[in-house]
């Protein structure tokens, strides 16, 4: 997915027109950085597969998930633990946060 498509994702949410999950890998201190509105949760690649439970209403409900971090690869690592663990409806965010921050919020700061 790429920023673009999750902006209008993110506006059409806000309006109750779609339901998904945004999903941050990145560490706690990138996230105090910078983080896109509308994030779920911050789940920290390292710590996916221990703490895949925390998704498994979005496994069950069939709902979207849509994996960001900072530049997209491990967004891209993370979207592998999903599938492999049963999650079909998985999207990582292409160019992470920084493209996000170059096409659609230039006011995210980049580190």
């Amino acid at each position: 997915m790429n920023p673009k498509e999750l902006k209008n994702r993110l506006d059409a949410r806000k309006s109750g027109s779609d339901d998904f999950y945004l999903l941050d890998v990145r560490n706690p201190n990138e996230q105090e950085i910078s983080k896109i509105d509308g994030t779920d949760l911050l789940i920290p690649v390292a710590e996916l597969p221990a703490r895949i439970g925390e998704l498994d209403p979005w496994k069950s409900s069939g709902k979207e998930i849509i994996v960001y971090c900072r530049s997209g690869a491990r967004s891209a690592n993370a979207c592998g633990v999903l599938k492999s663990t049963g999650f079909s409806k998985v999207f990582n965010l292409e160019g992470g946060i920084l493209l996000y921050s170059d096409e659609v919020d230039p006011t995210l700061a980049k580190y």
